[in-house]
């Protein structure tokens, strides 16, 4: 048998500030860092199956999530009486050291993301972004540029929402794709004003 006990502490925040059709938001994460710990208690048996089936046994750990400023700026575009089209930028800001991103420094690092979505009446959504942005060193020691495209429907009637998302597309190597579906109840949506 496998007891694990798992703890942790963290803090986030957020701010958003709309004005006519552009929308800023800034989202603070870990900001007090979140420290996360493992325990685990393994019996005999457990460790015999583990080690038999050539699996590692799992180890008491501390992991440290430090602190991520994500800054985000989109623009709603009329297209019509019905159709609009949202554009989106948003700038993850890592500052525990060099990441494989496009902006990476010491202690800094930028990953930008970039969206759009096309909806019919609010009801029909379409969408397609691009993430996951890095510069891959290939075996040769050149360095080619990555990015993982993005793309869903949605679909939302009263205060129901259901969503597909097909995501990595494209990623480098054997691709894993991911077929994401979400299911969203708004309760008390307040009337626009």
């Amino acid at each position: 048998m496998i007891s694990a006990k798992r703890g942790a502490l963290d803090l986030d925040a957020g701010l958003q500030y709309d004005r006519k059709a552009w929308k800023f938001a800034a989202m603070a994460r870990d900001i007090t860092s979140t420290f996360n710990s493992w325990t685990y208690s393994l019996d005999q048996r457990t460790i015999d199956v583990l080690q038999t089936t050539g699996n590692e046994l799992p180890q008491n750990s501390t992991e440290i999530t430090w602190p991520r400023l994500v800054l985000g700026v989109a623009r709603d575009f009329k297209l019509g009486a019905k159709f609009n089209l949202l554009a989106e930028v948003d700038l993850e800001n890592t500052f525990d050291g060099p990441r494989n991103t496009v902006v990476s420094t010491d202690p800094w690092s930028l990953d930008p993301r970039m969206g759009l979505e096309a909806s019919y009446a609010g009801i029909v959504f379409v969408r397609a972004g691009v993430n996951n942005m890095q510069y891959i060193e290939e075996i040769d020691g050149n360095k080619t540029f990555n990015l993982q495209p993005n793309i869903g429907l949605g679909l939302k009637i009263k205060s129901v929402a259901i969503d597909y998302a097909l995501t990595n597309i494209g990623t480098v190597g054997n691709a894993l794709i991911s077929n994401v579906f979400s299911l969203r109840f708004d309760i008390n949506k307040r009337s626009a004003s």
